[in-house]
């Protein structure tokens, strides 16, 4: 990975519809979790990974998004959601609408099978084959 955005931080910054979920239309009533999603984003989480929902969504679909990681019981491992985690702020206070992030994870750019994509970046994070 390249120089932290924030020294001795790994911030990174998850799209929702098609990376969290199965789903990449946020018209789609039925939300599933992406296979391994829930245990790399708590692993993530419990070893100090500063986690950001990245999203375009927002007013009633945000809600929903927020409310279906509530009952998966994820809600609690993002720092901030559509908006840069507070060190951001402190280091840097002209910061900009962009959120600013280590790596951006979305079903269209990771560059691996999006089923395979959590898997794939519990390695990159960890360094494990």
């Amino acid at each position: 990975m390249t120089k932290a955005l924030i020294e001795g931080e790994i911030i990174i910054a998850i799209d929702f519809d098609g990376t969290i979920t199965t789903n990449p239309d946020i018209s789609e009533s039925e939300l599933i979790l992406r296979p391994e999603c829930k245990r790399v984003l708590n692993r993530m989480f419990d070893t100090g990974v500063k986690l950001i929902l990245w999203t375009c969504r927002t007013g009633e679909h945000l809600t929903k998004a927020k409310a279906f990681l509530f009952g998966e019981g994820l809600y609690g491992v993002f720092t901030s959601i559509n908006d840069h985690i507070p060190q951001v702020y402190t280091k840097y206070s002209d910061a900009s609408r962009k959120v600013g992030a280590d790596l951006y994870l979305d079903d269209k750019n990771f560059g691996c099978d999006v089923n395979t994509m959590w898997t794939e970046l519990e390695k990159y994070i960890y360094g494990e084959e």
